[in-house]
Parts: C-alpha cells; sequence; structure tokens
C-alpha cells in the first residue's frame, strides 16, 4: 500500500485485532501522522466497518492532552481509514515487559492522567470500555501518556442508530479485553464510566506489582476471578503507600457504587497521593521513622538550639563584661603607679639628668608588678627614656629603642590596647600619661596578661555546654517516654481497628479514661454496635448476590443464570 486518500504511506509501525497502523505524510499541511485501516478481512462486513468509523468519531469529538487526536476519517475503495497524530514513545504493555514494576511516583501521575482524560471522555458521554496497557502510549519521557483505540467506545447519548450498532456489538461475544473487563462487562450488563474505572484500577495494580490483577489462562476462568474473587494484595511490596493502595482497591470494588463514582473523584484522590507522597520524597526519608522517635528528636532539636542562641548570648555577654572588668582593673593599676610617680617625674624635670633620683619609683615599681597578672610596668619621663621599669634592662632606653607604638605623652587621656608578648601570648597594654597641674611630664605603661581571661572564658563556655548536653538528655528522655505514654491508646486503638477490619465487630473497648482517647474509644465501640446491629457481611464481592455462575472449562463459555433472565456469554 502506497498511498491512502492524499496520504503518502511510510512504513507499517503496528496492527491491532481489527486494523493496521502506518507512518504517513500529508503533502497538503507537511504534517507526519499516523493511518489505522481497517483489515480487509473484515472490511466486508458492515458491521466491522460501522465499529471502526465508530471509533472514530467517539475518538474525533475528544480533545484532551491524554487522549490521540483524530485528524481525519475516510473511505478509500472500500477500505475505512482514520488519520491520527503519530506518537513517540512506546505502549505501556510493552515498557510493563521491561521493568516489571514502576516507580511510585510514576504510577500516581499515570493514573492521574487516566483519571483526567476518562473524566472528559465520560463527561462528553463517552465510556471506553477497553481501558487496557496495550491501549495507553508512554511518551519518551517516561511519565505522559495517552489513551488510543476508542474501537469499542459507546457514546452514551447517540440515537437509535448508535444504539442498534452498540447492541450488534454485544451479541454473542464479550466487548473489551477479557484481563481488564469489569464485573458488569463480564456479565453484559449496562456500563457507564465506572466501568471504564475498574479496568483503570487493573492497569494501576500490574503498574505497582509487575503482575496482572487476574491472571486466569480461559476467558471462563477470568470471568469467574474478575466477578467473584480479589486480587492479591498490593501490600506485599512495602513501599506502597497504604493511601494508594486503598485507591487500587476502591477501584476494583464488584460493585460500581462502590467505586469512585467519577473520574473527576478519583482525580482528587490521587492529587492528594501524590501530595503525600512528594511531600515523604522531599523529606529523604526512605524509611518513615516511627511518631515516637520523631517527636523525641524533635524536642530535642528544638532544644539544642534554644540552648544554642541562649548559650551565645551569655557567652558573648559574658565575654564583654570580663573583658570590661579586666581593663577597668589595668586603667586603675597604670592610673595609680601614675598618680604615685607623679611627683617624683615634676622635680626630677627641673634638675639635670645626673642630679634626678628615679630610685625611690624603681622600688614602687619593683612592688607593683608583683601582681601575678601584670606582666611589666614601665615609667617614662617627658623625653621618652625609661627611668623605672619592672624589667631593668629597659632603664635608660629610649621608646624609640623598644619600638614603642603608643606616645608617652597624650592628651592627658589614658590608653588602652592589645599587644603580642615576647612568647606570642596575647596582652593588654595600658598606657597612662603622668599629670600634674594639667602638664604631663611622662608616662607609665602597664601589660597585662589576657591569658586568665581566656581561660575563663574557655572554662565557662565548656561548663555551660556540659549543661546544655544534660538539658538535651533529659528533655529527650522525658520526651520519648511522653511520646511512649501518648502512642499506647493509639496502638490499642489501631488493633481495634486492625480487627474490626478483618470482620471481628463481636468486641468493644473497655476503658475508664476520661480525655480525648477516652472519647475516641467511645466513638469506635459505637461504630462497632452500629455495625453489629446493620449485620452487613464483613466481605465478598458476591455477598446477597442472586446470580449463579455456571462455567463449562471445555467450551470456556460462561452462563449467568439471574431470577429474570438467562444470559450465555461466549468467546
Amino acid at each position: 500500500m502506497k498511498r491512502v486518500g492524499r496520504y503518502e504511506i511510510q512504513a507499517r509501525i503496528g496492527q491491532g485485532a481489527m486494523a493496521e497502523v502506518y507512518r504517513a505524510y500529508d503533502p497538503k499541511i507537511d504534517r507526519i501522522l499516523a493511518i489505522k485501516v481497517l483489515k480487509q478481512e473484515y472490511c466486508e462486513k458492515p458491521e466491522y466497518a460501522k465499529r471502526f468509523l465508530r471509533e472514530a468519531r467517539a475518538a474525533g469529538a475528544l480533545s484532551h492532552p491524554n487522549i490521540v487526536t483524530i485528524y481525519d476519517v475516510g473511505d478509500v475503495a472500500g477500505y475505512p481509514y482514520i488519520a491520527m497524530e503519530l506518537l513517540a514513545g512506546e505502549s505501556l504493555d510493552n515498557a510493563l515487559l521491561k521493568r516489571g514494576q514502576f516507580e511510585i511516583g510514576t504510577v500516581i501521575e499515570i493514573g492521574q492522567q487516566l483519571a483526567d482524560a476518562l473524566n472528559y471522555a465520560h463527561g462528553m458521554g463517552i465510556v471506553h470500555r477497553d481501558i487496557k496497557p496495550s491501549n495507553i502510549m508512554l511518551g519518551q519521557d517516561g511519565n505522559s501518556i495517552k489513551i488510543l483505540d476508542f474501537g469499542i467506545a459507546r457514546v452514551a447519548e447517540g440515537g437509535p442508530a448508535e444504539a442498534a450498532e452498540g447492541v450488534m456489538t454485544q451479541v454473542g461475544q464479550v466487548v473489551g479485553t477479557p484481563r481488564y473487563m469489569s464485573p458488569e462487562q463480564a456479565l453484559s450488563r449496562e456500563l457507564d464510566g465506572r466501568s471504564d474505572l475498574f479496568s483503570v484500577g487493573s492497569v494501576l495494580y500490574e503498574l505497582l506489582t509487575g503482575r496482572p490483577a487476574f491472571n486466569g489462562n480461559g476467558i471462563a476462568t477470568l470471568a469467574v476471578q474478575i466477578t467473584q474473587q480479589d486480587p492479591s494484595p498490593i501490600n506485599i511490596s512495602p513501599e506502597c503507600p497504604r493511601g494508594l493502595e486503598f485507591i487500587v482497591k476502591k477501584l476494583l470494588e464488584k460493585k460500581p457504587e462502590r467505586r469512585f463514582a467519577s473520574g473527576g473523584i478519583l482525580l482528587e484522590a490521587l492529587r492528594r497521593e501524590k501530595e503525600s507522597h512528594d511531600a515523604v520524597f522531599a523529606e529523604g526519608r526512605r524509611r518513615r521513622l516511627s511518631l515516637q522517635l520523631r517527636l523525641t528528636l524533635s524536642a530535642c532539636a528544638i532544644s539544642i538550639a534554644f540552648l544554642f542562641v541562649a548559650g551565645s548570648f551569655v557567652i558573648g555577654h559574658q565575654n564583654k563584661t570580663m573583658e570590661k572588668l579586666a581593663i577597668t582593673s589595668g586603667s586603675s593599676i597604670a592610673s595609680f603607679v601614675a598618680t604615685n610617680t607623679a611627683l617624683h617625674a615634676v622635680e626630677n624635670s627641673s634638675l639635670p639628668e645626673t642630679a634626678q633620683d628615679w630610685l625611690p619609683v624603681q622600688a614602687f615599681i619593683n612592688s607593683a608588678s608583683s601582681d601575678p597578672n601584670v606582666t611589666d610596668i614601665t615609667v617614662i619621663d617627658g623625653q621618652g627614656t625609661v627611668r623605672a621599669a619592672s624589667a631593668s634592662t629597659l632603664v635608660g632606653t629610649t621608646v624609640e629603642d623598644f619600638g614603642m607604638q603608643v606616645k608617652p605623652i597624650g592628651d592627658g587621656q589614658g590608653k588602652v590596647s592589645t599587644t603580642e608578648g615576647a612568647d606570642g601570648a596575647e596582652l593588654f597594654r595600658f598606657t597612662q600619661p603622668i599629670s600634674y597641674s594639667g602638664r604631663n611630664f611622662g608616662a607609665v605603661q602597664v601589660h597585662m596578661q589576657k591569658a586568665e581571661l581566656i581561660n575563663a572564658a574557655s572554662h565557662m563556655r565548656n561548663m555551660l555546654i556540659g549543661l546544655g548536653v544534660l538539658v538535651v538528655a533529659m528533655v529527650g528522655c522525658l520526651s520519648y517516654v511522653a511520646a511512649r505514654t501518648l502512642l499506647w491508646p493509639l496502638r490499642r486503638l489501631k488493633g481495634a481497628l486492625r480487627d474490626a477490619a478483618a470482620g471481628d465487630v463481636d468486641f468493644q473497648i473497655s476503658h475508664q479514661r476520661k480525655d480525648e482517647f477516652g472519647e475516641l474509644y467511645d466513638r469506635f465501640n459505637a461504630f462497632a454496635v452500629s455495625v453489629q446491629s446493620r449485620g452487613e457481611p464483613a466481605s465478598g464481592a458476591c455477598a446477597g448476590s442472586t446470580e449463579t455462575v455456571i462455567l463449562d472449562e471445555q467450551s470456556a463459555d460462561q452462563t449467568v443464570v439471574t431470577p429474570a433472565k438467562l444470559t450465555m456469554v461466549s468467546r
């Protein structure tokens, strides 16, 4: 086949049960697309051609990013065809063969897109009736999907002709792919959008577990599984969230009224599940910590943060206070020495250098420098010569000789700075002018060690750190005990709910609590009484059913017997 209408055939890219699919080129608008042509053996049967074209009418009326776009429909030499969007990627069934299981986030995203697309189609009155992995195209990004093949779609609001065609497709056959069909499809009942949602549940189940929800070999076995048996639990996969497991289980309910009422409601449920999954993933917790441990760690983290801020403030304030005290002490010593040497400096200033007497000042300096915190004291006259010093080798030198950085004669105010000693230790340097009657007659320079101040600050910091460790340990222990006490009644309620879910509601929680947990226990007891009084069966997809299913494994036929009618559903 070289041409279909105006479309130039380039290559065959696939085939289905009724049609072959080709890659084609539309020269009129310069576009590459896909052409679906009904197979020759079906072209001679009007009912198949009508069914094929009904696909085009159904899908062509839809415009949704997750539904394949139909461009054109026609008939060339008795061969009906559909021109549609050419999709890049692979079918979901092929992707399942390669991956086995899909990641939780990807499953949720695929489910959201299916729910959104089907909600739109159902709103347009169209039920797909054949949702399955091979009818879902997975994009190259591995997340986006498009629904294909509305070949057996039913237009709910169609006219009499369309309704008659719909009946023709159901005579003598099961409509839809058996493995993914809903119970009402297997029983040839009236279908609505909830039938598609059951098929979505089967698809999501297979994406999560890597195996079909219903794996019978024959159509009769599949029909029994779909209508009467539940698939194996999903929770064998520890990574599957409970919320997602519940959604899939609800989709696979046997009775349509127990499923989600619409694709929109399913979409909202999946959106909430996606938000929850993303929040857990963002926290980077592949293994979720217990609530008890998380409460304990949170309390410890808050305590550490508070103690760090408070300790930093206390230590900083303490260091400033201690440094201020040290400066006050050093300034007092320098001022005291300057006051006691002022009279001698005044007397010696008027005498020749050979007649000056500084021995009383040297004796006083020797006595004053006995303080262990005082490194050295130096007295300098108005000409910059050292006249007395705790280090006798400096006497007679000038300020230039030992590199004095602060001028001995200033504005009458003392000065404080820091310097480095001969051993590299940090020192306070206090310079106090020798003043008398408003005149300066020299200066006193005092060096005091800063090591004691640093040691005291370090000691205080270590004590605060030790105290903080004890406080955090105490808070952690108390939080752990409190969380354990808080969680014990929750575990008791959890066990009661688990037993109730298993069908055991013939008991109540005995308690004497007067708090909020007591109210929860009372509510559970009221729930158990309500369930007992109604007398509903705990489980079973066909509980209370008046139908009898008769199977013939040899012919793979299933006969459904009801009080009012007898319907034969064959292969």
